[in-house]
């Protein structure tokens, strides 16, 4: 049977800390990986002059562009950059998403976070899985420096060609300087990987309480690796 796993962002190019674990999923070939964005990044080139409208059709390119190396097509919702808010009518957008695909897993951003379009992401996605009563798991990535008092508890081991494929993708985001978003990845993922025995890795936390002898997300994604 096909699980669903819903990686819901922000922004563009807030996919960044979750590329390493969508593209295992994708090469596992065993559960299908959806990326859906909050907003479209409009106010992202504000600094340099350049309107929102513009801002925001580069940005979705890009995404495009990115999700495209993982065999799939981005969803935007209707939420204006830095104007977010989990309201009713937003909750409900992403509803109809988990209705569709039912997730197994859903990945998004962790509450205690400097950018509160982050926040509001994350609210969102506990306002739908109230709405649909979709049994799932939930689980945050460390958004670099934005995040405060991460609480990490999931390590995902990766080598060199998920790491070298992750940063190519992240080089995309040109407009939001990818090249320097992929260089402090890959330092971010050495560092967690030497925390966890790897060359790489990205580092989780879960929402819900670990119970012992229960299978999880995670569990079954190593026993599919064959690393447990």
């Amino acid at each position: 049977m096909t699980k669903h796993v819903w990686f819901i962002n922000a922004h563009p190019d807030d996919f960044n800390p979750g590329l390493g674990l969508a593209l295992v999923l994708r090469d596992l070939a065993g559960d299908t990986v959806h990326a859906a964005d909050f907003n479209r990044g409009e106010r992202g080139l504000i600094q340099e002059g350049v309107s929102m409208d513009v801002c925001a059709a580069t940005r979705v390119e890009e995404e495009r562009k990115v999700c495209a190396g993982l065999g799939i097509e981005p969803v935007f919702l209707p939420a204006i950059d830095g104007e977010s808010y989990a309201s009713r009518e937003m909750c409900e957008h992403i509803a109809e998403l988990f209705t569709q695909a039912p997730p197994a897993a859903v990945i998004t951003h962790w509450p205690v976070d400097v950018h509160v379009d982050h926040v509001m992401c994350g609210a969102a996605v506990f306002g739908a899985l109230r709405l649909t009563k979709i049994p799932t798991e939930v689980y945050f990535y460390r958004q670099n420096k934005q995040c405060r008092n991460f609480a990490e508890d999931i390590y995902l081991p990766f080598d060199e060609e998920i790491m070298a494929k992750k940063c190519e993708l992240l080089k995309l985001y040109v407009c939001q300087n990818g090249a320097e978003i992929s260089a402090r990845e890959r330092i971010e993922d050495t560092y967690n990987g030497y925390r966890c025995g790897a060359p790489f890795a990205e580092c989780y936390a879960s929402f819900q309480i670990p119970l012992a002898g229960q299978n999880s997300f995670f569990t079954d994604l190593a026993r599919a690796r064959g690393l447990l």
